[in-house]
């Protein structure tokens, strides 16, 4: 009978869930972030996952592989094997598993375990960091598992949905072209799978960069194509409110103000409907956190200051944990927004507050969303708060960016 490893077990439950407020970290989330350590630090794929971890907790596994050992210290931040319940190796012959054969491609639940853990690291480290392991991995290991004779539509919406990342950190690293090109082959994996749920999500991802490049119509168009395809299928609330959201981003461009409050208000309704297709847990996750950063910018666009406050404050306080990025990003949302009323000094603090995580977070948007309140706050009388802020920036360097391609998919 096995002895339970109540050390790890206690470890893993002193750290707070990054996704449950008040609840312990789960062991999905410690399995995606094992995974995303290895990553970052191997530069290799690892696809452990939560019923791993259960076998180590219950003891079934008294002592993981070293590379696993490894991340463990790291991630649950002690110094010891022991101190994480694994003792000395022992001293009988112990069965390797049998390695995979050569050539062999992964399956659908390794591919869906690899998402998650890159997810993880993402968030934390930015798309420049990930970027070629993501790409590494789609080439030598996603694309053979596409070409075998038992591939079929779940193989097809794993790749769609691992391309759309590797879109989402090609567009992170500033490389909109490269982005673009992503996103038109996730679209296109997912009109393959069969599955209208996965190409509403990809339109949604096709949405964003548009209105991103200044590309408002098609932003609206592609949006409008996402949600013909959404509606013909159930279950798949979130992707329909991120939809809603992108409208709502294309129109505060705009200054649409009556239809974009509207498509924030369809956003927000969505995010207590349900998501139980069978594709939705591969889509990009929408849930309040990004409604509230969306009807933050695309309020700040409209000139309700007091709104769009409130709502990237929400975002801050919803984005806290391992989230980086996305903390980074909302306290330059919520700076803009702040200088935008003339609270400079805040706006300064808190943008210098981002260019303090930006050497670490290997996020061009970060970057350039940086510049960007630099050159705001450069164009005002010198103050303390804002000296400091540009000395900070200006040490950083700027950021590389490109152009987007001229066509879009849909």
């Amino acid at each position: 009978m096995h002895r339970p490893n109540q050390a790890l077990r206690a470890a893993r439950e002193r750290l707070p869930s990054g996704r449950l407020p008040g609840c312990s970290l789960s062991r999905d989330e410690l399995a995606g972030r094992v995974n995303a350590w290895l990553l970052a630090e191997t530069g290799k794929a690892f696809a452990l996952d939560e019923r791993a971890i259960g076998r180590w907790e219950r003891g079934a596994v008294a002592r993981p592989s070293a590379h696993y050992r490894a991340a463990l210290r790291a991630v649950l931040a002690v110094d010891t094997d022991a101190d994480l319940g694994f003792g000395d190796p022992p001293d009988q012959p112990v069965r390797l598993p049998v390695p995979a054969a050569e050539g062999e491609p992964p399956t659908v639940d390794a591919i869906r375990a690899m998402a998650t853990s890159i997810h993880v690291a993402d968030r934390q480290l930015g798309g420049g960091r990930l970027y070629k392991s993501v790409l590494d991995y789609l080439r030598n290991d996603v694309a053979r598992a596409l070409f075998t004779p038992m591939s079929g539509a779940t193989v097809y919406a794993a790749a769609a949905s691992l391309t759309e990342i590797a879109g989402w950190m090609a567009h992170d690293s500033g490389r909109d072209v490269d982005a673009r090109a992503h996103f038109d082959g996730a679209y296109r994996l997912s009109l393959a799978a069969g599955s209208p749920a996965l190409a509403a999500n990809m339109c949604a991802s096709m949405s964003h960069l548009a209105t991103q490049l200044g590309q408002h119509e098609d932003a609206l168009r592609i949006a409008d194509e996402g949600l013909e395809r959404a509606a013909s299928v159930g279950g798949v609330a979130r992707i329909t409110g991120r939809l809603h959201a992108m409208r709502a981003a294309a129109l505060g461009h705009r200054a649409e103000h009556r239809e974009c409050r509207a498509e924030l208000a369809a956003a927000e309704r969505s995010l207590g409907g349900s998501n139980d297709h069978e594709h939705a847990a591969w889509a990009a996750h929408f849930d309040e956190g990004s409604f509230a950063g969306e009807a933050a910018r695309a309020l700040h666009q409209l000139a309700d200051f007091d709104t769009a406050e409130s709502y990237a404050r929400r975002v801050l306080a919803l984005r806290d944990g391992d989230r980086i990025r996305a903390q980074a990003l909302g306290r330059l949302t919520l700076a803009n927004i702040l200088h935008s009323v003339g609270n400079h000094d805040e706006a300064a603090d808190l943008g210098r507050s981002v260019a303090r995580m930006a050497p670490t977070l290997h996020s061009a948007r970060v970057r350039a969303q940086l510049g960007e309140l630099a050159l705001t706050i450069s164009t005002r009388a010198p103050a303390p708060a804002a000296t400091a802020f540009l000395a900070e920036v200006a040490a950083l360097g700027r950021p590389d960016t490109s152009q987007a391609a001229d066509r879009w998919p849909v």
